[in-house]
């Protein structure tokens, strides 16, 4: 049944996904069209930034299991890995990251231009600026930038502007991703190569919403959460 509902979801060729930040949750829905119900949903405990996995759910009434995601990955339902996102900017090789567990903590580039896309059976698929705006975005000011951002989730030259991003190969066109701008927890999606796998584009979106997602509300729900962490460990 699992793969039945994640094969409607590989059908898509476009579609969006908004992300619902809470305190105890975070949810993202896939929508092929504005107006319409979810044709899937990804789901974590926490906030946006706590690291934990989503659940990726399909089919009617979006109960079925069809695999989990990472900011660095994808398993399907059966926990088979489908790829993995290296967010790394070569730092860490491809074979070293997990897609569940590895490649944030370690060597993180604040650039989704450098990020590789990984599945079995096609060739890594290299981030680029897929126009002039993103372009301009994620050119290297200095590397004093690219240090704060280790430290600060969001990149500051780019909040708020709309960008294009491309996954792809020479012998795999992937897709493209594009960020509403202000409201960066919105992403729109084409797939131009059937063969990509849509739960390694999720996980893929799951790793721009750490790095692009700003609001007041999901920055005070990350430091009250923070806070209780850190509360109950000195209880």
């Amino acid at each position: 049944m699992a793969d039945e509902e994640a094969a409607g979801l590989e059908a898509l060729t476009s579609f969006s996904t908004a992300f619902t930040l809470h305190f105890n949750r975070t949810i993202a829905d896939i929508l092929w069209s504005d107006g319409q119900p979810p044709v899937a949903r990804m789901v974590k405990v926490g906030p946006l930034r706590k690291r934990s996995s989503y659940q990726l759910l399909t089919g009617t009434g979006l109960q079925t299991l069809a695999g989990t995601l990472t900011e660095t990955g994808a398993v399907d339902a059966d926990d088979v890995p489908i790829g993995i996102v290296n967010t790394t900017a070569g730092a860490r090789a491809d074979s070293d990251i997990h897609p569940l567990t590895g490649g944030m903590r370690a060597g993180v580039s604040t650039a989704p231009t450098t990020w590789r896309v990984v599945q079995q059976g096609l060739p890594p698929l290299v981030g680029r600026a897929a126009d002039e705006e993103t372009e301009r975005a994620f050119r290297p000011v200095n590397k004093a930038v690219e240090l704060i951002g280790e430290f600060i989730p969001v990149w500051v030259p780019v909040r708020g502007r709309h960008l294009l991003l491309q996954y792809s190969a020479p012998d795999c066109e992937g897709f493209t991703v594009g960020v509403d701008g202000p409201k960066a927890e919105h992403m729109t999606v084409t797939v131009h190569d059937p063969r990509v796998d849509r739960r390694l584009v999720l996980a893929c979106l799951a790793a721009l919403a750490l790095k692009l997602v700003w609001t007041w509300k999901g920055e005070a729900i990350d430091a009250a959460y923070t806070l209780g962490v850190r509360s109950r460990r000195k209880a």
